[in-house]
């Protein structure tokens, strides 16, 4: 009897060191686009820009002369993409350039085939 629970309990220590955890993929911050960027014309009003390219991430309290937009995605452990584009307004608070590079792709990352699904919970009638 007492081989059989060593055996049953080495059994299940053994599976469960074996299972890894599903992380999922992170993405934080503003998706920007060239396109975006394009749409862009100096002289434009901060609400304008809001328009085109969605509320930033980060506002300077102390300077109304820039807004900030961050992104990063991270699949598990590896950072796939990370980027920062600053907007930068003029005295009158128009748009006057920006700074900063998107990377070659900015569409969302999506899962790919060796990623496993997370199930969804089903709702028993009891």
């Amino acid at each position: 009897m007492f081989r059989i629970i060593i055996t049953a309990t080495l059994a299940t220590l053994i599976t469960a060191c074996s299972m890894q955890v599903y992380k999922l993929n992170i993405q934080q911050g503003n998706i920007v686009t060239q396109d975006m960027l394009d749409q862009l014309k100096p002289g434009m009003t901060k609400r304008q820009v809001a328009y085109v390219m969605g509320n930033p991430v980060l506002k300077d309290t102390f300077s109304a002369s820039q807004w900030d937009y961050l992104y990063r995605t991270e699949r598990r452990e590896d950072e796939v993409k990370q980027y920062h584009i600053r907007i930068h307004f003029d005295p009158a608070q128009k748009y006057s350039h920006y700074e900063g590079e998107l990377p070659a792709s900015t569409a969302p990352e999506l899962p790919k085939a060796n990623d496993k699904p997370v199930k969804a919970f089903e709702k028993s009638d009891t």
